[in-house]
């Protein structure tokens, strides 16, 4: 099964990878041409975050977690992340998870606007925690206006944040307008059944990109 890795990286201030012909741009571009020449790489996402645009979300999907890894242990991977790491300041965060519905997260991350909501639980996702996501999202918000898909995966990891450590549940909804989804929050449909979706998480964090590939 196909593995992503999510990762968000703090860039610094005045970074413009929008326009081709900036540094940042141009780092970014040789950033891409590297990973599409390594083995097991299958498409990558990636965009600023609506709500703090200096955070670079990237969104890789290879054809497994080893795949990452192999990557990783090569020699090509120092040079390739030194590069990179020229435009961050901060810590980056980096997660993998496999995501069901198979194949959707690629429609999730093809939308318009897509909507990456983490949920962090003390140890890990209930055990019914997919199927209460199906319910919601093929039930109640399936005729939310502007939903075009949803895919949800555990992460392979470990994560912590603010004292809650295990394996977090990642959401990812793709939507015709952040405009939409945030009307959709202020429904009664919403309401009533987001508990399917935080389950018993301790922290969530949400944030909205307009993916590009």
């Amino acid at each position: 099964m196909p593995t992503t890795e999510n990762a968000i990286f703090p860039f610094k201030a005045g970074m413009n990878v929008s326009d081709p012909e900036t540094d940042a741009a141009k780092v970014v571009e040789s950033t891409f041409a590297t990973l599409r020449t390594v083995d097991g790489m299958r498409q990558i996402n990636f965009g600023s975050s609506v709500e703090n645009p200096t955070d670079f979300q990237l969104m890789v999907e290879w054809d497994s977690l080893q795949s990452h890894k192999d990557f990783m242990a090569s020699s090509t991977y120092g040079p390739f992340l030194d590069r990179f790491m020229s435009l961050v300041d901060g810590e980056p965060k980096m997660m993998h998870a496999d995501f069901k519905p198979e194949g959707n997260a690629t429609k999730c991350l093809s939308a318009p606007a897509t909507e990456i909501a983490t949920f962090y639980f003390d140890g890990e996702p209930p055990s019914d925690y997919f199927e209460n996501v199906k319910k919601a999202t093929e039930g109640a918000f399936k005729d939310a206006d502007g939903i075009l898909g949803w895919a949800v995966g555990t992460t392979h990891e470990e994560v912590a944040r603010e004292g809650v450590k295990g394996k977090a549940a990642v959401l990812l909804i793709g939507w015709q307008s952040v405009d939409q989804h945030m009307a959709f929050r202020n429904t009664q449909v919403f309401r009533d059944n987001i508990h399917l979706l935080r389950g018993s998480a301790k922290r969530i964090e949400m944030h909205h990109v307009n993916p590009a590939a």
